[in-house]
């Protein structure tokens, strides 16, 4: 998962891409995050004192467009220098004798939550490539 949280911390840009379908990738990339959290979170549902883990989607999103407002044009403008690692949570009460901390319905309702965000994002993403490929394709008449 790591070299998913340094996707998301890449300055620059995509260059052939402008800034919102750039979002919308680190967007995607963010949500694939999450869901893989929860569904470690549900593969670790019996695992004695297991701790489950997650991200603030809404928060960390608006991290990322917060960023892309601030983003470096020219050498001599002051950016943020890239986006912050995205915050972890650890989360949960006791739910069973053997100190697991995984409560099932929740995660399914967040590994559902997570995909349709997750999922959302991707399509709007493929929109955005097919007005661009449209263009390219348009353009060359």
């Amino acid at each position: 998962m790591a070299s998913m949280v340094d996707l998301l911390k890449k300055e620059g840009g995509m260059g052939l891409f402008d800034k919102t379908t750039e979002l919308l990738g680190r967007g995607a990339i963010l949500g694939w995050l999450r869901h893989s959290l929860v569904a470690s979170n549900l593969a670790n549902a019996e695992t004695p004192g297991f701790v489950p883990k997650d991200i603030d989607f809404s928060a960390e999103l608006k991290k990322l467009m917060d960023g892309f407002r601030l983003l470096k044009t020219h050498p001599h403008h002051f950016g943020q220098g890239g986006f912050e690692l995205v915050t972890f949570i650890e989360r949960g009460e006791i739910s069973n004798p053997d100190g697991n901390y995984v409560n099932l319905e929740e995660e399914v309702v967040k590994l559902s939550e997570s995909y349709l965000n997750y999922i959302s994002l991707l399509r709007i993403l493929q929109k955005k490539l097919d007005q661009l490929k449209y263009a390219i394709q348009e353009g060359g008449r």
